[in-house]
């Protein structure tokens, strides 16, 4: 009778064992690079890094009855963040609602910020602390952000009211849009201030920002090749490993945008749009911007594709469209026109023997292809000299491999 109650033990170890094996591979799987962003779907490519099947906290977006998006979290944990119940996802979730107050501080890898229902302060700041050493970037999607309108004087356009990060200064209509901002807490960046101004109380201004940490790799520690025997079948008996194979960070690292980028899409296809750029009416870009636009190269495209329905910038001269000189001097020159959105390796669609860099002027149909990488660098100089044009744009891009 002991022998066989023994034998019975070791059998249901053994199970356990090779259950909790079974579990450990499939987290160690190579995700599917499906934007939880957007929706769009990325090829896998070979030799990527296999990270720990672990959910971001982006993935876990579930939309309140109100109809905006909250974080799908169990009571407990939503009730421990100061949050609030506003509906219910997955089997035994709550979509909550963290909402940071102004004048507040937080280390929350996810927080929703949103205008207070009085604008009683011109001033409204919002402190966000690291979340953990590991925290690299701080992505903050506009799910809501209507400011007043910029206004000109004397050829200068200023933000009366609008929002402020690091070097962004930003008003007008921006919801949907998103940005990307360093966070390094590892190099000693511990906090980041973002800041409403909104002297004006102009009566339509509103905002709903997700604010979400992203967290990298640990300094020092070594990207696992996807063509290694596996997780369990190099190195198992260190404690360390299998805390870096669960770690809840690893699901931030497609997420992550290349170091330098204000902007980044992820997905095959996607739509792009200038801040302040509006379809319905004409609005203009802030003078004094520089940012860049990444996109993620996939191992089943060797080429982009960018379809504009609207671009329209200054230009030199007077000319209706304007390609590199016309739009960016080789030599500075003051008072000078420069406002472009410069696309490297690109061709021309209507004349393939053209490849310019920069582009400027008024042109709602240009079509151009472009080799990686993919960037996009947008630039505007300090004076708005006609308002009817510099307006932004607007565009689609498509990831292919073939202009056929």
């Amino acid at each position: 009778m002991r022998i066989t109650m023994i034998g019975y033990i070791n059998c249901t170890l053994l199970l356990l064992f090779l259950g909790f094996l079974d579990f450990a591979q499939a987290q160690t799987q190579p995700l599917n690079d499906s934007n939880i962003l957007g929706g769009g779907l990325v090829a896998q490519e070979p030799g990527m890094w296999r990270q720990g099947r672990r959910r971001s906290v982006l993935a876990d977006s579930c939309v309140t009855n109100s109809g905006t998006t909250g974080t799908c979290l169990t009571r407990f944990k939503c009730m421990r963040q100061s949050g609030t119940v506003n509906g219910y996802c997955g089997t035994y979730g709550v979509c909550c609602e963290t909402n940071l107050q102004v004048g507040a501080s937080t280390r929350q890898k996810r927080v929703i910020i949103k205008n207070p229902g009085a604008l009683t302060n011109d001033l409204n700041t919002y402190t966000i602390e690291a979340f953990s050493s590991n925290v690299q970037q701080l992505r903050i999607d506009f799910e809501q952000f209507e400011l007043a309108q910029p206004t000109e004087t004397d050829g200068v356009l200023e933000c009366m009211d609008y929002f402020e990060a690091d070097d962004f200064k930003l008003c007008g209509v921006n919801s949907g849009q998103h940005l990307y901002l360093p966070f390094n807490a590892a190099a000693g960046v511990e906090q980041v201030t973002l800041s409403f101004s909104v002297p004006s109380r102009w009566s339509g201004t509103m905002w709903r920002l997700i604010v979400t940490q992203l967290e990298g790799p640990p300094p020092g520690s070594k990207r696992r090749s996807s063509t290694t025997s596996g997780a369990f079948g190099v190195s198992t008996n260190s404690l360390q490993d299998l805390r870096d194979i669960f770690a809840s960070h690893h699901a931030d690292y497609e997420l992550l945008a290349p170091a330098g980028c204000q902007q980044y899409y992820t997905e095959l296809s996607n739509t792009i749009r200038s801040f302040n750029f509006q379809t319905s009416v004409t609005s203009n870009y802030m003078p004094g911007l520089s940012y860049n636009i990444c996109i993620k190269s996939a191992a089943s495209a060797s080429m982009i594709e960018y379809s504009f329905s609207k671009f329209s910038m200054s230009v030199q001269d007077g000319a209706a469209e304007g390609y590199d000189e016309f739009c960016h001097a080789t030599v500075h020159t003051a008072g000078r026109q420069e406002d472009y959105l410069m696309i490297p390796q690109g061709i021309l669609a209507k004349n393939m023997a053209y490849q310019p860099t920069y582009y400027c002027g008024s042109n709602d149909n240009l079509l151009v292809y472009a080799s990686p990488p993919y960037l996009l660098h947008f630039s505007s100089d300090d004076l708005t000299l006609d308002r009817s044009i510099e307006t932004g744009f607007s565009l689609t891009y498509r990831l292919r491999n073939s202009m056929l």
